[in-house]
């Protein structure tokens, strides 16, 4: 799977109904992670923390009717009248990973597939399994409201590692490449300078040397909004050159996002270079 393909799988993030035949459409567009900021707003991440604790509250209670107990480490739904087979099994990883916004297309689907049958997605005036008024209309309104992502987990869910890792995980002179011959669909770039240490990572989809130059087309999750805020459809001409701390191997200059200075975006392999990427 290219980083484009997985990024798809984000932005148009589709899944069968838990009711029936129809398909879903929920694709993500905003940006962040944690339980404070989200899209740049403090304090709008404790909005998104608290639909998890209503969540899993209509949860528990669908599962095994206690609100206060868990449901354990792995889980199972049965006699929810819905088309989740007894025999699926979920994972409370997966909603922490939603919620914070580090979850891969698979368990945001997850968690938006049990928020239908808890009653957390509902019609105006319903309430969910523990009686508490539900909280979106529709998947697609759920997901903008409470599922987000950013740089790490972006990258992290496609190498199939910690999608918490720090980036400076990912900037290791060992994987830094030192040419761009050895530069492969796949790879990561760092955004990183002293003035503004590891500000961003994302992927590289297309890389094609032309002399000193290359024509790159990179897939990333950097800030809300819809799919031309993560890919750049037409690829774009960068000079390749070795970055100012040249342990870290080539790259190109760019502009810090964060402060007002020059930056560098380095090029490194992949923690593990198995393919096919794109963890589900």
């Amino acid at each position: 799977m290219t980083p484009k393909e997985y990024l798809d799988r984000y932005t148009y993030l589709s899944f069968p109904s838990p009711w029936g035949d129809e398909m879903i459409s929920a694709g993500l567009y905003y940006y962040g992670s944690g339980w404070d900021s989200r899209n740049g707003v403090s304090g709008a991440g404790k909005f998104v923390h608290a639909e998890c604790q209503a969540f899993i509250r209509a949860l528990r209670v669908t599962h095994h009717g206690n609100a206060n107990t868990p449901c354990g480490k792995t889980f199972y739904l049965a006699d929810t009248d819905s088309k989740i087979e007894a025999t699926e099994p979920f994972y409370a990883d997966t909603i922490t990973h939603a919620f914070d916004g580090k979850g891969s297309p698979d368990e945001i689907i997850d968690v938006l597939r049990l928020a239908m049958v808890i009653g957390r997605i509902g019609s105006p005036g319903d309430k969910d399994s523990a009686g508490a008024m539900c909280a979106a209309p529709t998947a697609k309104d759920y997901a903008d409201r409470f599922m987000t992502l950013d740089c790490n987990a972006f990258v992290g869910n496609f190498v199939g590692g910690n999608p918490s890792a720090h980036i400076s995980d990912y900037a290791q002179p060992q994987r830094a490449r030192r040419s761009a011959a050895e530069v492969k669909p796949g790879d990561v770039i760092v955004t990183h300078c002293a003035a503004a240490p590891y500000e961003h990572v994302g992927l590289i989809d297309y890389f094609q040397p032309v002399g000193g130059t290359a024509l790159v087309q990179i897939a990333e999750w950097g800030w809300f909004g819809g799919q031309e805020m993560h890919y750049n459809a037409d690829p774009k001409p960068q000079a390749i050159t070795t970055g100012p701390e040249s342990k870290f191997g080539i790259g190109w200059a760019v502009q810090s996002n964060v402060r007002p200075v020059p930056s560098f975006r380095y090029i490194f392999a992949p923690p593990g270079e198995n393919e096919p990427w794109g963890w589900s």
